[in-house]
Order: structure tokens, then C-alpha cells, then sequence
């Protein structure tokens, strides 16, 4: 069995790798909008298809958050995080390839922009050579 503690710290990187994950359906989304941004209907499309996503992965997060302070504060609680379940991207048609693409540009943007606050918006360019160096890796 893993000692509490050890367990903590795996949960603490398992909730930033869904941070990640739920940034990297956000980083998709600003491609595919620049991709598609004549086609008002097609982006509209993903918008609610990684909204869903997106919430429900803030949610799960916000949860586990919570959980994992739980944990930190009171040792008995420590099972809590065992039962825990994140199901990312579970919401989209498909979830696996979602995930693979979420990673491969959140991978791309610590390459390209390391250092640069999440929340800063891109400018179309920025977001071309995001796509284009995310898909040189998903090629590969």
C-alpha cells in the first residue's frame, strides 16, 4: 500500500494533470476556431462540445480540490482520494482522441510560450504556430 503521503503528493500532480488537460481542450478550441472562423455554424459546434467538457472538468477538479484539502487535514480521510475518479474529456464523442490532442498542445505551448500566463489571449499567429507545432507532433 502507498503511505499517505506519497498518496497526496500522486494526487496533487494527477489534479494538475487535469488542469492541463482542461487547458489543452481550451487551446484546441482557439485552433479550431481560427481553422474555421468563416464557418460560424462549424465553431459553434465545438463550442458546445468543449464547453461541456471544459465544465465538467473544472467541476471535477474543484472536487478533488476540495478532497484533497480534506485529505491534508484529516488522515482518515486519506481514502477519499482512492475513491476518487477523474473522467476526462468523457463528455466528447471522443474522448481518448480528445485527450491525446489536449496534451500533445498543452506540451506545445510550454515549448513554444514557456513561462507565459495561461490567461493571456493569443493573436491568430501565436495560435497558428501552436497548431502548427502541435501537429507536427501528433504526425509524428
Amino acid at each position: 500500500m502507498t503511505p499517505p503521503d506519497e498518496r497526496l503528493v500522486l494526487f496533487e500532480r494527477e489534479i494538475a494533470r487535469q488542469e492541463d488537460l482542461i487547458y489543452g481542450v481550451a487551446l484546441l478550441f482557439e485552433c479550431l476556431s481560427v481553422l474555421h472562423c468563416e464557418h460560424s455554424g462549424i465553431v459553434e459546434t465545438y463550442r458546445k462540445q468543449f464547453r461541456n467538457v471544459i465544465q465538467n472538468g473544472r467541476s471535477a477538479i474543484q472536487s478533488a480540490t476540495a478532497i484533497l484539502a480534506e485529505a491534508k487535514s484529516s488522515p482518515a480521510a486519506i481514502r477519499s482520494l482512492e475513491a476518487f475518479r477523474f473522467s476526462p474529456c468523457n463528455d466528447h464523442p471522443d474522448p481518448e482522441g480528445l485527450t491525446r490532442r489536449a496534451e500533445i498542445l498543452v506540451a506545445a505551448f510550454n515549448e513554444l510560450f514557456p513561462g507565459r500566463p495561461r490567461s493571456q489571449e493569443f493573436t491568430r499567429d501565436e495560435t497558428m504556430k501552436l497548431l502548427e507545432h502541435a501537429a507536427s507532433v501528433f504526425e509524428s
